[in-house]
């Protein structure tokens, strides 16, 4: 089977794998070739994917796995794959970080060019008659 990964910033991965097993809230759900057609959801969790005996690891955030013709898409808001479940975790938790240190340097470059624009308004007296 092949599977497919996007995630919102176009990110993806696709390879030819034997299996998958998914790993959700709700537990494991293995699908094999020619599976039943399947939509599952993931809020935080990761896939497994088996190919000659070798595994990879996709961890992911927000996900919707579909299953169907022996092809699995995954869309997810988040997603970072790695050799072993604790490298793609690793990779997933460090993207995150850096994530959250860049909305924080725009907040605080926002909020610096917002206090400039209300000194700027003060001292032209726009508005005023």
């Amino acid at each position: 089977m092949i599977f497919k990964v996007l995630t919102q910033l176009g990110k993806t991965y696709t390879d030819e794998i034997e299996y998958t097993i998914v790993r959700n809230e709700d537990g494991d759900t293995g699908i094999l070739n020619n599976h039943t057609p399947i939509i599952l959801h993931i809020g935080k969790g990761y896939l497994k994917f088996v190919k000659d005996k070798n595994e990879s690891f996709l961890v992911v955030e927000q996900a919707v796995v579909e299953f169907k013709d022996n092809e699995l898409n995954i869309l997810a808001l988040e997603a970072q794959m790695g050799a072993t479940l604790d490298k793609a975790t690793h990779a997933f938790d460090m993207m995150k970080k850096e994530k959250l240190e860049t909305t924080k340097k725009e907040n605080i470059d926002f909020s610096k060019q917002e206090r400039e624009l209300k000194e700027n308004i003060m001292k032209s007296k726009a508005g005023q008659l």
